[in-house]
Order: structure tokens, then sequence, then C-alpha cells
């Protein structure tokens, strides 16, 4: 049996905005959500890694959706053929159900705790949690610095940049992309992120999400150049012509997107700029150079103060990363309280019949193609 294909994203991220929630796209046509309850530590990362495994040894594609905070743990995880999803509901992506019972069950790994382990513990616990609050407190200030001098770099550049080149760019791209025969039914959309502010500094999926995608764009430009734009614009004229398009958006700066991939068109679109670069380059990947859009004049004018801006957006960066991975070690300390305290035995006993009730439910039309 041919084993199944993962996709990586982040449910969410740490952005300029602060945390930033994509989670109600997760289950975007799901039939079956499953919802996990339970403090830091009790093993519901672990969980949706052990499902996700069995799932991808049985033949099933599978999304996995990793934490912007701790990027090792998974926030989510999609079976999108067995229209199945698991979701970490606990805080700061409190997600509750909806349609309880007929679509949504909670899974409670908070009643495999040892309550009076915790409260002997209860001081330490408190005390921790405060602290990790404090910390993505600053890593959330420093990164609005970030966006305020990266805000500085983009108004030097819209001094010189020309809507019309822009526009020109876009209507080329167009024509080259869509198809002239497309339906003229609007299409649908989801947005998610591929890419993450973390403690492990910055990561993105962007190669893995296109690894099936065979015409690729890579859209290079300083900030202020337009990229986000020119993709929000081909984007959307898909969406118009019938076709269904996931939005990445920048982990970064949240309101502007950093890729897009139409599937039926078997294209994307990727920002191949500092720090999301595409790893993977291959020889056929189309390059799109946004500088053009900026005068050449104004850009050596303001070189200097844009390459001074470049290090002070750097270093406050750096202070959000070093935040970032307090918390992380704040966190680390909180888990080793839950971890003594958890009947892990029962826990386990519970995926499995969760694993159980997932595959018993499988139709015989999903089920026929992973006997072949």
């Amino acid at each position: 049996m041919k084993s199944g294909k993962i996709k990586n994203y982040f449910a969410g991220g740490n952005t300029t905005k602060g945390f930033y929630s994509l989670f109600s796209y997760l289950p975007q046509n799901m039939e079956k959500i499953y919802i996990i309850k339970g403090g830091p530590g009790t093993g519901k990362s672990t969980f949706m890694k052990k499902i996700g495994k069995d799932a991808v040894e049985r033949g099933y594609d599978i999304e996995k959706h990793w934490c912007s905070s701790d990027n090792e743990s998974l926030d989510g995880l999609v079976i999108p053929e067995l229209k199945t999803a698991i979701l970490d509901g606990t805080a700061p992506h409190t997600v509750d159900p909806v349609n309880p019972g007929a679509v949504d069950e909670i899974i409670n790994l908070g009643i495999y705790w040892d309550s009076d382990y915790l409260e002997e513990y209860r001081t330490e616990i408190i005390n921790l949690n405060e602290e990790i609050s404090r910390n993505f407190k600053k890593t959330y200030y420093y990164l609005k610095l970030a966006k305020m001098i990266n805000d500085e770099i983009e108004d030097y550049l819209k001094e010189g940049y020309c809507p019309l080149i822009a526009s020109k760019t876009a209507e080329q791209l167009i024509d080259e992309i869509i198809p002239v025969d497309s339906i003229l039914e609007s299409g649908t959309e989801r947005h998610l992120l591929g890419s993450g502010i973390t403690p492990s500094g910055y990561i993105n999926y962007f190669d893995n999400l296109t690894e099936d995608i065979d015409n690729r764009y890579l859209v290079r430009g300083k900030p202020g150049c337009g990229k986000s734009k020119l993709m929000k614009k081909i984007a959307r004229t898909c969406q118009e012509r019938g076709y269904f398009v996931t939005y990445l958006h920048c982990a970064f700066n949240p309101e502007k997107i950093d890729a897009v991939i139409i599937n039926k068109l078997n294209t994307a679109l990727i920002n191949d700029t500092w720090p999301h670069t595409v790893k993977e380059k291959r020889e056929n990947d189309n390059i799109i150079n946004m500088m053009n859009t900026i005068d050449n004049d104004v850009l050596a004018r303001n070189l200097d103060e844009i390459n001074e801006s470049r290090e002070l957006l750097n270093k406050f960066m750096e202070k959000a990363f070093t935040q970032l991975n307090k918390a992380k070690l704040n966190h680390d300390e909180l888990e080793k309280y839950y971890v003594e305290a958890m009947d892990f035995t029962g826990v386990e006993n519970r995926r499995q019949k969760l694993l159980d009730n997932i595959m018993n439910n499988v139709n015989l039309d999903v089920l026929l193609p992973h006997q072949n």
C-alpha cells in the first residue's frame, strides 16, 4: 500500500498583529471535527501526530498544522479524504463546538490528570503562566516595532513605485496562467499560513506545499514593490474565473499574502524574498522581478536609509525571537508538571478508540482506492 502525502502549514502565527489565527479554515468542508481540550503537556500534539502517522500508513494524505510558538508541536490535523479534522481547542486558538455531537466532538484529556498533584504545584503553575504571558507581550511589542521600520522601508520605495508597470505585469501573468475558456462561476477560497515566526526562527513550508505544482512563479523584490498586491490580483481573478484558491498569509504581516496556490491550474505564486525564500529552486521556475516597478533613481537616493532601517528591523526581530525562546523554555517547564500528573495509558486508549472510530466510519467509496 502506498503511503499518503503530508502537507505542512501553521495553524496560527505570532505576527505584528499579535497572535493571528486562521483556525476556522482548518476544518473547511469537513464532516467530522474533533476538538481536543487539555493543558500543556497532556499529549494533545502526540495524540494528533500518532493518528496522522496511522492515516499516512493507510494511504491517506494529511495536513499537519504546526504551532508557531513550538514548531515541533501540532495544533491541528486534517485528513481531507476522510473529511475529518482534529484541532487543539485550547488558548490562544480556543475552539468550541458549533454543532455538538452532529459534527463536532470534544475530547477532554483533562480527565486523565491527577488534580491533586497539580494543586500541589498551583503557585509554580500560575507563576509560569504569568511569565509566559509577559514573554508573548514583549514578543508582540518588538514585532510591532519591526513593522513600523518595515513600513518606513516601504515608504521609501513607494516614492518611486509605478502602478502602471505593476498592472501590466499582472495582466500579462493573468493571460499566461488562466485559460481563455475558464468557467465563469465564482470560485471559493481557503486562507492558511505556510510560514511562521517561531522560537527556532523563521520557518516556511513553501517547497513542501508546492512539491506537486509544476508551474511556480517566484516573485521577488524589496518591501513596497507590490509583491502581495500582484498575487492578490491574480488570485482574485482566478476566483472570478471559477477556480479554488489557497491564500497563504504573511507570517510577519498577515494582511499581506506570501503565496497563492491554484491546484486546478497547477500553478503557484510565491514571495521568494528573504526571509521566506524558496529553498529548492527549479530550472523551470518563473522569476518575476517586481523591482522593475521601482524607479532606479529613487531607489539609489534612498538606499542608505533603507539599509539602515533594515539593520534596525533585524535587531527588533532578534529581540522578538529571543522572547519567543524564553516563552518556549517557560512553557517546557510548565509542561513538566502536567506530564507528571498524566495517565498517558488512558490517553493512548482514548486515541486508539478515536482512530478506530474514524476508520470504521470510512465508507466503501473512500476505502476502495486504498485496497488497490
